[in-house]
């Protein structure tokens, strides 16, 4: 008797479990009700007070405005090749000790090469970063702005002095509502700063995994511990640092789903480079993709994990499954700034085949 009750528990801790996946993963047919959080333009007051402890600033009227930094790129020429060809070589030589060990991770803003060292500045969908070169070994450390500062492409020609970094910019704040393709207009809150940021804070590495602890903290990887999720696999290598991947069939759908976005691009060895999404579908959670690092977020935390004002964090869009008439095909919307539809995937012989179904454009 105490053996069939045992069964029963487990056999309803299975049922439960497994309804709870069905419920998050595939479409019921009931419309879902989405929360929009409403626009409103940040005070200046509450800009001031996000900047971080470990970053101090000051006015100077040598920096460059935050408009005027942007009328150094409207005043070219945008029809003539040859000058965009030139930038971007005079971009690869600049920047060459910088690109052959973190490659296209990061659009590099500064540089500064000491004997045996380098350091830099480098900005990718997360914000800004600081970057060095030991010995030939690269390290890369988030600087933990806040998402209203706004570095200059004009910096300081010797911008590391001890364990400070010195760097210029602004604060700057969305004006109106976001608006594609273009993305929303900015305007500066607090302008020609200079910038002074403790590098012994930025450096912190409390679990030594090479993430260090504000990047972790910003993406809500555990920086106690080098292996997140507990798989094994150390975050700074995991491809799904946030849950344990498996091998299942909803889960190995979705990352075929992902890596095919991300065929043509060489993300998979890019440590510090991450695409996300918002899912409280287990088998998405659980993907293990090829291509790209992955963060998949619980929907609840939609509105607290917020990217920076000029690059969308997380672009990319992926919904529920839905079932259709025929048992092994199922549909998948998406969406993205470009555009949006849905994926067709069919299920044959244990293989899944997908193809993106364009609806629209932006």
């Amino acid at each position: 008797m105490k053996l069939f009750y045992l069964t029963l528990i487990s056999f309803a801790t299975l049922s439960c479990q497994d309804y709870r996946t069905e419920k998050n993963c595939f479409e019921d047919g009931k419309d879902k009700k989405i929360h929009y959080k409403e626009f409103t333009i940040d005070r200046p007051e509450d800009i001031l007070q996000a900047n971080p402890h470990h970053v101090k600033f000051s006015v100077s009227k040598h920096v460059d405005s935050y408009e005027e930094n942007y009328n150094n790129d409207r005043n070219l020429n945008i029809s003539d090749e040859s000058i965009w060809r030139k930038r971007a070589e005079e971009y690869q030589l600049r920047f060459k000790e910088l690109i052959s060990h973190f490659g296209d991770q990061f659009v590099y803003k500064n540089i500064q090469q000491n004997n045996r060292e380098t350091y830099g500045i480098g900005e990718n969908q997360f914000g800004y970063w600081f970057l060095e070169v030991k010995n030939g070994v690269p390290n890369a450390c988030y600087l933990g702005l806040s998402k209203f500062t706004y570095l200059n492409d004009r910096q300081p020609v010797s911008f590391i002095t001890g364990n400070t970094l010195v760097a210029y910019g602004s604060f700057i704040r969305i004006s109106k509502s976001w608006g594609y393709p273009f993305g929303p207009p900015s305007e500066a809150v607090k302008d020609r700063l200079v910038f002074e940021i403790d590098l012994d804070i930025v450096r912190k590495d409390t679990d030594h995994d090479r993430f260090n602890d504000l990047f972790e903290t910003l993406i809500l990887l555990d920086p106690k511990s080098s292996d997140t999720d507990q798989d094994g696999i150390p975050d700074f290598t995991d491809m799904n640092p946030l849950y344990k991947s498996e091998n299942s069939k909803f889960s190995n759908l979705y990352s075929l789903i992902i890596d095919s976005e991300y065929e043509n691009f060489h993300f998979s060895k890019s440590n510090y480079f991450f695409t996300g999404y918002f899912s409280d579908c287990d088998y998405f959670q659980k993907a293990s993709p090829k291509n790209v690092k992955i963060l998949i977020y619980p929907e609840k935390e939609m509105n607290h994990l917020q990217s920076d004002y000029k690059l969308g964090m997380f672009p990319y869009y992926l919904g529920r499954i839905k079932k259709d008439k025929q048992e092994n095909k199922f549909y998948i919307n998406y969406g993205s700034g470009s555009g949006g539809g849905s994926i067709e995937a069919v299920f044959i012989n244990k293989k899944w085949t997908v193809k993106k179904i364009s609806t629209y454009n932006i």
